[in-house]
């Protein structure tokens, strides 16, 4: 049996803006997503059978929760069906397990499931010695998800048991610019701060969101290239500035729940930025010290919440 084991970040939204919808009903963002060191454990087996042909190969999946999926409904699965549509033929026949290890909430606007699915694509691809380039993984995952693209970017900067050319590639960035549909990704050097990530108790479905966007007034856009630039040339104040999501315009009047959240955080101590993540629930608060960072994702758990500390990396 051929097996390798990595680890399927968290993303934060440092800024998000929608700009635009397509014909199809797709939004149009303009946003940097930065990955955290938080992450899921997604191994990928793949166990031969001499008595299949090439191509029949199977799929079992253990999505790490007993409320998530197992089938084509996962996001995981669907990344491993995709590879064997696509490269299946020219493989000895057996089963692919996938075994999850889940630490990233679900439905939380933080790529949990997006990332487990770019670690099924960097598994297989290594598992079978497709030789496949991060472009050509990155491609993949867009037909996947928009998160997907950059989950395969950030994995590949950050799984050191990835192959060389994986891991060097110009596109392997833990940080990058998102446009489009968000799967036109700007590889940046990112942030290094601690930062609180929580949540209340409830889900938030990312479609309902953008859907009630376009209903919304916009009072205030970041200034992405600002950002961009900040980022780039170390500007750390000035990344600050630009940390606005747009989306919250929706999610924290439609969930009053994540709204008293944000005031919470926004009340613990000196927190450099307070967002919402993505379409939500999740908020996070960066810190200047770690020790602050522990401290108020503690004191957040007392309260009920799911709370985690953890940094960015780059």
């Amino acid at each position: 049996m051929k097996e390798i084991k990595l680890a399927s970040y968290a993303k934060i939204n440092l800024s998000l803006d929608v700009v635009g919808v397509l014909g199809n009903g797709m939004h149009q963002v303009d946003m940097v997503m930065q990955q955290l060191s938080f992450h899921d454990d997604v191994t990928v087996k793949y166990e031969e059978d001499s008595s299949r042909g090439k191509g029949d190969i199977d799929i079992v999946l253990n999505p790490g929760k007993p409320f998530l999926p197992a089938d084509d409904r996962n996001i995981a699965y669907k990344a491993a069906q995709l590879i064997i549509d696509k490269y299946g033929s020219r493989l000895l026949g057996g089963t692919v397990y996938i075994d999850i290890f889940k630490r990233i909430p679900v439905a939380a606007g933080m790529a949990g499931g997006s990332g487990n699915g770019a670690a099924v694509l960097h598994g297989l691809n290594v598992i079978w010695r497709l030789r496949l380039g991060l472009s050509e993984l990155c491609s993949l995952g867009a037909e996947l998800g928009s998160d997907v693209p950059f989950c395969v970017m950030g994995q590949a900067k950050c799984n050191p048991n990835l192959p060389k050319a994986v891991r060097k590639n110009k596109l392997a960035a833990a940080c990058a610019r998102a446009e489009g549909t968000g799967t036109d990704l700007v590889p940046l050097k990112g942030i290094r701060r601690a930062v609180v990530i929580a949540k209340p108790r409830l889900g938030v479905s990312t479609k309902e969101v953008y859907q009630g966007i376009d209903e919304c007034v916009i009072r205030e856009h970041p200034d992405t290239d600002r950002m961009v630039s900040a980022i780039q040339d170390g500007k750390i104040e000035a990344v600050y500035e630009e940390c606005i999501n747009v989306l919250e315009e929706y999610t924290l009047n439609a969930y009053p729940k994540v709204l008293a959240l944000k005031k919470k955080m926004q009340k613990m101590g000196s927190p450099r930025v307070v967002l919402m993540s993505g379409s939500g629930p999740t908020v996070f608060a960066i810190y200047d010290r770690m020790d602050d960072a522990i401290k108020y994702s503690n004191l957040l758990r007392e309260r009920g919440y799911e709370s985690y500390w953890t940094k960015c990396i780059r």
